[in-house]
């Protein structure tokens, strides 16, 4: 196995950043009657967080790779807004927030414009809601697009909005907001 690996060049294109992120999902505050028949309550919860990234590519590459490790906060649920009648449910607004450790894997493409100077980009990221402390694990597929712009040779700013539906037992929707700046060592 070294033998074969001894065969293959460094690779020294790349770079590395971080940034910060916020948006909304979508959560479910269930709530029941008398008879336990369930009810529920969809809202959107506000979630940010920050973090590191590891870009895979030439600076002057219309596509590159994309590895994230971040921490997020979930705000929590609110009471539901329960109709009339005799309910029941879970205080939800009892609850603190919720920090989750995420990793994403993923990819940015070059739409219009210079990866040099200022280009319109798409972006696809696969995401990992793997620690949380309450161990409700999820999965997000995050669908954005944005732009890149680079002020200096090695450094590149960058926005992105984006779809990112979140999965953990049911689908569930919402959309965020990046923004962050990247050292490019290629």
């Amino acid at each position: 196995m070294l033998f074969l690996l001894s065969f293959f060049q460094s690779a020294l294109a790349g770079g590395v950043g971080v940034f910060t992120q916020a948006g909304v999902h979508q959560g479910f505050a269930y709530y029941y009657d008398v008879y336990d028949t369930q009810g529920i309550d969809s809202q959107f919860l506000p979630h940010y967080g920050i973090g590191f990234e590891g870009i895979l590519g030439d600076r002057d590459d219309r596509l590159k790779g994309i590895f994230r490790i971040s921490l997020n906060q979930d705000q929590p649920l609110s009471d539901p807004n329960i109709p009339e009648g005799d309910y029941y449910f879970p205080e939800e607004s009892s609850k603190d927030v919720r920090n989750d450790g995420l990793i994403s894997i993923g990819l940015q493409w070059g739409i219009w414009g210079e990866p040099t100077e200022f280009e319109v980009i798409a972006t696809t990221l696969l995401t990992s809601g793997f620690w949380t402390v309450d161990s409700l694990e999820y999965f997000v597929v995050d669908v954005g697009a944005g732009a890149t712009y680079s002020p200096q040779e090695n450094l590149q700013l960058f926005a992105i909005a984006s779809f990112s539906p979140r999965y953990r037992k049911i689908l569930s929707f919402g959309g965020q907001a990046t923004l962050g700046a990247r050292f490019l060592f290629d």
